[in-house]
């Protein structure tokens, strides 16, 4: 390789910012706390400098807050360098606000953390009875309850359903004299729902699904312990997809549902406390999804974006692996900082409450601009939901400005366009030979 042409990827690649700094504390790039090691890129918290640079921007945005009658006690703002070592912007940084649904990246990490962004969701088909074959033909029906064994899928649904039906069909079986039985945690997952759909409401429109694809179940809806012959095996697509599918669109339904599996709120909060090193009183998880009452304070949330990095680097990802880009993804953003000297430059989590702290609007993420990469935590309360995403988008792309202008890095095409999901059914039955009770892990 040329000089020249090396000189000029490492000036793009280069992670950490290239400016004239004073560094308070720790300067390590490779500094642990609690556990967790951070990238020279990323920095270890509690080392900023001492004091915020001059950013016009943010006096432009107190300004324009304050002209339309909005408490700047009610916003908070921390705009740093990606290695910590410079504040550009500090506003109530240390103050807990309601983070709305930027609490699904709090979610989103302590599901990695425990999972890994290769992890699937199992969901199991039980034949809790004989199969007999129906009048001499190919077909057999299943003389008892079909079994299904949930394990917290948070996006199983209706092409699912009627995917394991046509399995199902594949081996024979198109009726089930008994019910359909639930056993364990099993959740369907529909579009245009606030919220994860009751047990109930689940196994109802799983039976229709199923119906759909060729079984009929005559008996109704149970719910009981696992038994019976394993006839097949669903699993979901990979964690780190479904992250991306939930962060962008901000699906409350998977959120609920991710977090249940990562342990409940007390357990997503006990992670960024244990593993982020952040303070009992600068967090508060309420739900997974963000939903209702929860508390995180600027500086917080950004921790929880540089252990997300720090995390997803382990297997080789980047935030765009589990966050949308704006102004590119479907979803929240799609419509954000879409100009064409933008798209690609920045990625964030929204977050949006109407009924919480008198409204409530958050954006908080990586934005890459020519003297490098910033990370960023907009939180606004007590106001016009819609007048503080335009405030925002103002202010962030007035702070880009400032420093020197965009660089798309990201992706510049839809990564979620016409999403199906990446679905695996096992099948371990064959016809008329019996199957193990279980397959093998």
């Amino acid at each position: 390789m040329k000089k020249p042409v090396a000189l000029l990827l490492l000036v793009i690649f280069l992670p950490a910012r290239v400016r004239d700094s004073k560094v308070v504390g720790p300067s390590n790039p490779g500094a642990q706390t609690k556990g967790v090691t951070f990238p020279a890129s990323v920095g270890a918290p509690g080392s900023v400098s001492a004091q915020p640079s001059d950013l016009s921007a943010l006096s432009g945005y107190e300004g324009a807050l304050a002209a339309r009658g909005e408490k700047l006690q009610d916003q908070g703002i921390l705009i740093e360098t990606m290695d910590g070592h410079q504040v550009l912007a500090n506003q109530n940084a240390d103050t807990p606000f309601n983070p709305a649904s930027v609490m699904k990246l709090a979610t989103s990490y302590a599901a990695l953390s425990k999972f890994g962004p290769d992890y699937r969701f199992r969901t199991n088909f039980f034949a809790a009875g004989p199969l007999e074959n129906v009048g001499g033909r190919p077909d057999r029906k299943l003389d008892g309850d079909l079994v299904v064994e949930g394990d917290n899928d948070p996006m199983f649904s209706a092409a699912d359903a009627e995917e394991v039906a046509h399995q199902l069909a594949g081996l024979g079986i198109s009726r089930v004299t008994g019910n359909l039985r639930i056993a364990g945690q099993f959740t369907y997952f529909a579009t245009g729902y606030r919220e994860n759909l009751s047990p109930q409401t689940s196994a109802e429109k799983l039976k229709t699904g199923l119906a759909r694809g060729g079984v009929r179940i005559d008996g109704g809806i149970t719910f009981g312990d696992e038994s019976g012959t394993l006839l097949l095996s669903h699993y979901s697509d990979q964690l780190i997809r479904i992250l991306l599918f939930q962060n962008a669109h901000s699906s409350n339904a998977i959120a609920e549902v991710v977090g249940q599996a990562a342990g409940g709120a007390v357990a997503i909060q006990n992670s960024l406390i244990h593993n982020l090193g952040l303070a009992e009183q600068d967090v508060f998880v309420g739900r997974p999804s963000g939903l209702d009452f929860n508390r995180i304070t600027p500086r917080a949330a950004l921790k929880v974006v540089k252990g997300l990095i720090t995390l997803l680097a382990k297997y080789a990802l980047t935030l765009q692996d589990m966050m949308p880009v704006a102004g590119v993804d479907s979803g929240t953003l799609r419509g954000r900082f879409a100009e064409d000297d933008l798209k690609g430059a920045i990625i964030a989590k929204t977050g949006t409450l109407m009924s919480l702290d008198g409204g409530v609007s958050t954006l908080v993420g990586m934005a890459n601009t020519k003297r490098g990469p910033l990370l960023f935590a907009i939180f606004d309360s007590a106001g016009s939901i819609n007048q503080y995403r335009r405030l925002q988008d103002q202010f962030l792309e007035k702070v880009v400005e400032e420093e020197g202008g965009p660089v798309p890095v990201w992706r510049v095409e839809d990564e979620l366009a016409n999403y199906k999901g990446g679905s695996i059914i096992q099948v371990t039955h064959n016809r008329g030979v019996p199957a193990p009770e279980r397959a093998a892990d």
